[in-house]
């Protein structure tokens, strides 16, 4: 591959990432006008949602950790996701000075109907994927999650 090959084709991955961060980040606007939820609202229902398909039970400090934002801040989401019906607190089973966080029935479909198409697609694409190639991706998105990590929390090396 000629030296102009090469600034091509790192230009074409260049460019096809940001055309995906575009995308991304229309999808998210999508998301948050279908359901009139902020992003932080979105990110806890998704929380809460892979964690009750695990089977776990979720307090609000969890879900302050999670987002890394105050408990005031979390307290203030979670008052405002329950009025909308998206969660409801409950007692925690063995301790009586806790309460538990769960997604309701309604924020399952809220999230599901604007964002389950999408996860159907990348797991189309994925499995059209040869082993290489799989991974290959891996290894550029993790290396890129890495670089935006390290961008994020500390100074530029």
């Amino acid at each position: 591959m000629t030296d102009i090959e090469l600034d091509e084709s790192v230009g074409a991955v260049l460019a096809a990432y940001h055309r995906f961060r575009d995308a991304d980040s229309a999808m998210a606007l999508r998301i948050r006008s279908e359901t009139g939820m902020s992003d932080n609202e979105i990110a806890i229902i998704r929380y809460l949602l892979r964690e009750r398909s695990d089977e776990h039970e979720v307090m609000p400090s969890q879900i302050s950790r999670h987002l890394g934002i105050s408990s005031a801040s979390t307290t203030a989401l979670i008052d405002r996701l329950e009025r909308a019906g998206m969660v409801e607190r409950v007692s925690h089973p063995t301790d009586r000075r806790s309460i538990l966080v769960a997604a309701t029935d309604l924020a399952a479909e809220r999230i599901a109907s604007t964002h389950d198409a999408f996860e159907q697609r990348l797991l189309d694409l994925t499995s059209n994927l040869g082993d290489v190639e799989r991974h290959d991706v891996i290894a550029y998105l993790t290396a890129l999650a890495e670089a935006a990590d390290a961008t994020a929390t500390g100074p530029r090396r």
